[in-house]
């Protein structure tokens, strides 16, 4: 099914706002559940690697999310009749999202490809794949009703 023509500033302004909240609320949850900075202090080669909590660039990770996601949205919305109005169009969303921006990201981050294959950083799909997955999910699910609402 063909979804009418919608503005590129709407569909981008509407895909940033979404990816934003879910990544706020999902980043929120999953910081006191698995205390990631504790975690990151203890752990001798993360220590190295991630930047502690009062650091400036971790207290603007939410705002800056408005402009990741626009960028994700712009790189997205050629491709949006595959994805709205599309039976299961929220789940090939949230595939298209997780194998470009986590297992399948050229950058050699734990749990990607490429970080398995040329760094020493410790893996286990417990710590980050589930607050990954969710929010990616929830970003898919709203995203999609949203757009089909929108598009009635």
């Amino acid at each position: 099914m063909f979804v009418k023509r919608e503005s590129p500033l709407r569909f981008i302004s509407r895909f940033s706002v979404i990816h934003t909240l879910t990544y706020t609320v999902f980043g929120i949850i999953f910081m006191l559940l698995s205390d990631y900075f504790s975690y990151f202090e203890a752990d001798e080669l993360m220590s190295l690697v991630m930047k502690p909590a009062d650091a400036l660039s971790v207290r603007l990770a939410v705002p800056v999310q408005l402009v990741r996601g626009a960028i994700l949205g712009s790189a997205i919305y050629p491709f949006r009749n595959n994805i709205i109005r599309e039976d299961f169009g929220w789940l090939k969303l949230a595939w298209l999202m997780f194998a470009l921006t986590s297992i399948g990201a050229v950058i050699t981050g734990p749990g990607s490809i490429e970080g398995l294959l040329y760094t020493n950083f410790s893996f286990d799909p417990l710590t980050g794949y589930p607050e990954i997955i969710l929010q990616i999910l929830a970003f898919s699910v709203l995203f999609t009703w949203w757009s089909n609402r929108k598009n009635r």
